[in-house]
């Protein structure tokens, strides 16, 4: 495959790609892989490549090291000789990195991502070759890779909208883990082990007083994530969507530097509900930033749906993946090579609607059986009529009656829920119908403190957050030529976060309790007031009022490529289109990800 070569940047990035290559033969290949160059002799036993970014030297003590890293602290090499046999990874780092090192002598590689893998590392092993890549597609390509698919991987897919690690689309290629460490050396297994897991002690005594610490905690980390110096002139700025998160950085960084000194992008629609421009307008006027707003129509977003997928390694089913694109090509079209993004603020301060609505449902989980089986009967009533409303009355009922992880899996369920009908035979032979809830049960066990809602906002930080926005993110990001940085997914911040109790975040149905107090004067009454909307592509519209969106996803799904595939019941998926356009249900997710899966498996791998 061909790899595009990335715009020149200045200052702190991450925008570029690595090979690592130890094995017979392994290097005379990896010379082949366009647009990678030679970082090591031809003669080492252990072969690097890299493009863009790719950092790489030699420590004193002859340790080689590879790496793709935007440290706000700490010292990358000095880390890469600390990845000795047992030793613990450099404490302090903060930032985004992914890095290899080896020792000639032993081949023996170490590879670390940072601690929510804001950038991949692939995997391919065997007991005499490794091969690791930042992108999937150089390993796919390797004639080492069968380049067989994984369906339970597309099922998670289906159910997730992203493939979450260690699992790829490919079974012979794994990608590794947040916050883990990989261990290989010739003729023994690849170990690994986690090295940061989000915990919450809750030690953290006291009420509404703590939101001056909080407030100060929160300044020093998004100050200290600001590009410093000449790498930092005119050259970065921050996504504004209009949401407490983002606006909450843009507010504080232009309180630090003054009215007109920090530049923002936001993105809106035309569609009444998807739009967010008013909000970013008003918090850029609030603060005094510099702002620049565009709108997505469809025809937009069909033109970019090409771009979208070649700019993910695997099949990505997140359909804000194309507004984030246009906000990130906005940004490179005024200059800017560096973006922060607030991503993580709703999953450690308190911030989704669905804490609120879980905590309800854990309510209604306590009370006694009876009481809930009468429940299930009613909302079942409601939910035969067909109408949207009724069919969320049933909807809440049904979920309610489930524990956790299993009632917040309903929200990523899909293919689960048309398990029987939409997949056909072959496939639910290879993949059994609990294989994606069993994942985030055991997503879920991981950790040892946590009450009943940091549970699950420590599995929304290790899936929603590490395993779909940053991958959107940094998709979006790495196909316009810009880095970016996560300020409140910060360790320092985060490891302060976890210590406040859950009433702090969520009180009754007060989300980000203590974080809305700690930005009282920095953020307009407005913002912190708003109704979260999240960043959506108006999708459920098109494919009911724009006949032109909906051919284009119905000729995907239908054609002869589709059929030939034989994963899914045609017919259900037609059934699905109906139920959406008479309005009894909104498949518009369901479909996207079907549709993106489809032109993605036909552009790596029927081509």
């Amino acid at each position: 495959m061909s790899l595009p070569v990335p715009d020149p940047t200045a200052g702190p990035s991450v925008i570029g790609d690595f090979l690592l290559a130890v094995g017979p033969e392994t290097a005379a290949w990896a010379r082949t892989v366009p647009g990678l160059a030679p970082l090591t002799g031809p003669d080492d036993p252990v072969q690097a490549f890299g493009r863009g970014a790719v950092q790489h030297g030699v420590t004193e003590d002859g340790t080689h090291w590879l790496a793709l890293a935007d440290l706000i602290e700490g010292n990358l090499p000095a880390g890469a000789a600390a990845l000795g046999p047992g030793a613990p990874p450099q404490r302090g780092w903060r930032g985004r990195f992914v890095n290899l090192a080896w020792s000639p002598a032993r081949r023996r590689v170490v590879a670390l991502t940072d601690h929510f893998s804001t950038l991949s590392l692939y995997v391919l092993a065997r007991e005499n070759l490794l091969l690791c890549a930042t992108d999937l597609r150089v390993l796919a390509a390797s004639p080492w890779c069968r380049r067989e698919i994984d369906l339970v991987s597309i099922y998670h897919y289906l159910n997730f909208a992203q493939i979450p690690a260690p699992r790829t689309v490919f079974r012979d290629i794994r990608r590794l883990e947040p916050g883990t460490r990989l261990g290989w050396e010739p003729g023994a297994p690849v170990a690994e082990d986690r090295y940061y897991l989000p915990e919450y002690p809750e030690d953290l005594a006291g009420g509404d007083e703590l939101a001056g610490e909080l407030r100060e905690r929160i300044v020093a980390t998004v100050q200290a994530y600001q590009p410093a110096g000449a790498d930092g002139a005119n050259l970065w700025g921050c996504f504004l969507s209009g949401g407490t998160d983002s606006s909450s950085i843009v507010s504080i960084l232009s309180q630090k530097l003054g009215r007109g000194q920090v530049k923002s992008f936001s993105i809106g629609f035309a569609e009444e509900g998807f739009d967010e421009l008013g909000f970013a307008r008003i918090a850029a006027d609030a603060c005094g930033a510099d702002p620049t707003f565009a709108r997505v129509s469809r025809e937009d977003a069909q033109a970019s749906i090409d771009r979208v997928i070649e700019s993910h390694e695997q099949p990505f089913g997140n359909a804000s993946a194309i507004p984030t694109l246009a906000c990130t090509d906005l940004a490179r079209r005024h200059d800017m090579r560096l973006l922060l993004a607030g991503d993580g603020g709703d999953e450690i301060f308190g911030g989704n609607a669905r804490y609120a609505k879980d905590k309800v449902m854990e309510g209604w989980y306590a009370m006694p059986a009876p009481l809930k089986s009468l429940g299930k009967k009613l909302g079942g009533a409601a939910g035969a009529s067909g109408v949207f409303f009724l069919n969320r009355v049933e909807n809440f009922f049904e979920r309610a009656s489930l524990p956790n992880p299993d009632r917040f899996y309903t929200d990523d369920s899909f293919a689960s829920d048309h398990y029987d009908d939409l997949l056909r035979p072959e496939f639910r032979a290879a993949v059994g119908r609990d294989a994606s809830l069993d994942f985030m049960r055991s997503v879920y066990r991981l950790g040892q403190t946590g009450g009943p809602l940091h549970r699950i906002m420590r599995l929304d930080l290790l899936m929603a957050i590490a395993q779909n926005d940053l991958r959107k993110v940094h998709g979006a990001a790495k196909a316009s030529g810009v880095s970016v940085r996560f300020p409140y997914l910060d360790p320092a911040l985060i490891a302060y976060v976890h210590r406040l109790p859950e009433r702090q975040k969520v009180r009754g149905l007060d989300k980000r309790h203590l974080f809305k107090k700690a930005m009282a004067g920095i953020l307009p009454e407005q913002i912190l007031r708003k109704k979260k909307q999240g960043f959506g592509l108006p999708i459920s519209v098109w494919l009911r009022t724009d006949r032109a969106f909906e051919t284009a996803v119905r000729d995907a799904l239908f054609d002869e490529h589709a059929r030939a595939r034989g994963y899914f019941d045609l017919g259900v998926v037609e059934r699905l289109f109906g139920e959406h356009q008479r309005g009894g249900w909104d498949h518009a997710d369901s479909l996207w990800r079907l549709y993106v899966l489809e032109r993605w498996l036909r552009r790596y791998v029927d081509a």
